[in-house]
């Protein structure tokens, strides 16, 4: 009986055992099953078109619009110009010399003094010996008022005497000599008294115009002789532009005319008006010397900066302008960028179409991108340039009205997402960014 119970307990045993890894296959295989039925519906689905629309959050992983400025293509009559390099030049320029000889006792002016005409007092000279000439003359004269009085005096009674035959007629006629001996003698004096009064109202030195001191030629305590130079002078107020206008540009300008003037090195712009053209030119360079008149800025202009003028090359015309800012010019060519519609969610840029003055802001800035258009700068103004399209498919997208970039341009790559900025004040600079290379983005914002 024992023996049979064991059989039996043994047997319920692999029995269990059985069933258990029975159950565990079966349960694999379904998990196994599952996975591959899920992998066979997975394209079946995900190609199964959009019945809802995309989230938009979901397309917002692509780059960020880049913010840009813009301005717009015009159409308009123009002057086309060249630039001529030319310097700032004195109107007037004088060596202030010596007119009495003697010590300098006083130079109260430096190099870079102001000085008025007429007012500033340049040097001035010792009058010791002029005082001494003075009383001397004064002196003689003296004398000789003294003895003329009496010798008209005795003619006096000469001429009574004659009367009456006690002197001869020649002895009267001897006294009358003698008397106009001393007039002259005595109006000769007169004469060198006011030559020494007006030596000694010289000895001062007082500047002839207005300017300002470029070089001082004497010193305190030096003894100069007549016409030795003290200091030179330019003028003040009025300063002239010398440019050397090529003959093929003299024709388009006339005296009185206005031209636009950039001083270099300041970076002031103004106008000035053409004072002269000198009909002696350079045989050489076939170009003429020409003064163009302007104010000093109340002396910022000093003699001897440099000057750029803008000088017509040929009559008015009509052109396609942008503005300057606007062209990326290179030693191969030149660029400009300008915006077009698209949609730039889905990527299309097939659909893309010029953009207008006003179609950026109310449109959004996700829907305009960025394209560069390879032109020819026929010529140019101070603020704009005349272009033309280098290639003939993008004549249709420049014309008038047509968007153009003038701020950022040198960021942008082809089909750049923009944004563009309403304010047209001056850009400030961002921390850790230079003024006018990256800016804030939509996420830097």
């Amino acid at each position: 009986m024992l023996q049979k119970s064991k059989t039996n307990e043994s047997m319920s045993q692999k029995f269990l055992i059985t069933v258990l890894s029975v159950s565990t296959t079966t349960f694999l295989l379904g998990g196994l099953a599952s996975y591959w039925v899920g992998g066979q519906l997975s394209p079946a689905v995900d190609s199964a078109p959009e019945s809802a629309p995309a989230n938009p959050a979901a397309n917002r992983g692509g780059p960020q619009a880049q913010l840009v400025r813009v301005d717009s293509i015009e159409r308009e009559e123009f002057t086309p110009v060249r630039t001529l390099v030319g310097d700032l030049i004195a109107v007037r320029r004088a060596t202030i010399a010596t007119e009495v000889a003697g010590k300098i006792i006083e130079l109260p002016v430096d190099e870079g003094s102001a000085v008025i005409a007429g007012k500033t007092r340049l040097a001035r000279v010792d009058d010791t010996w002029t005082k001494l000439e003075e009383d001397k003359i004064a002196t003689q004269i003296a004398e000789q008022q003294a003895t003329l009085e009496f010798e008209r005096a005795d003619l006096s009674r000469y001429e009574d005497m004659l009367k009456h035959n006690a002197v001869s007629l020649s002895e009267t006629e001897q006294k009358r000599s003698l008397i106009e001996g001393l007039e002259a003698g005595l109006a000769q004096h007169k004469v060198m008294l006011r030559e020494a009064n007006e030596r000694d109202s010289r000895l001062e030195i007082f500047a002839p115009f207005d300017g300002s001191v470029v070089a001082k030629l004497a010193e305190v305590g030096e003894y100069l002789p007549i016409g030795s130079p003290i200091v030179e002078i330019v003028s003040s107020g009025r300063i002239d532009a010398r440019i050397m206008v090529p003959e093929e540009s003299l024709a388009l300008i006339r005296v009185g005319d206005t031209l636009d003037l950039l001083i270099d090195s300041l970076g002031i712009e103004l106008q000035g008006e053409v004072a002269s053209i000198n009909a002696q030119g350079s045989v050489g360079s076939r170009t003429f010397p020409v003064r163009i008149a302007m104010d000093d800025q109340d002396g910022i202009l000093l003699p001897g900066m440099g000057v750029s003028a803008f000088v017509p090359i040929k009559r008015e015309s009509t052109e396609l302008l942008v503005p300057r800012d606007a062209v990326l010019r290179k030693p191969d060519e030149s660029t400009i960028w300008i915006l077009e519609r698209g949609d730039s969610i889905a990527g299309d840029s097939t659909a893309a179409t010029s953009g207008k003055p006003d179609a950026p802001e109310s449109s959004g800035p996700a829907n305009w991108t960025a394209h560069p258009v390879p032109v020819r700068v026929l010529s140019h103004t101070r603020d704009s340039y005349a272009i033309s399209p280098v290639r003939k498919v993008d004549r249709p997208r420049l014309e008038p009205g047509v968007q153009v970039v003038t701020e950022g341009l040198e960021r942008l790559v082809p089909g750049a997402r923009v944004k563009v900025d309403p304010d047209t004040s001056e850009l400030a600079a961002v921390p850790g960014t230079y003024r006018t290379g990256q800016q804030l983005s939509d996420r830097d914002r």
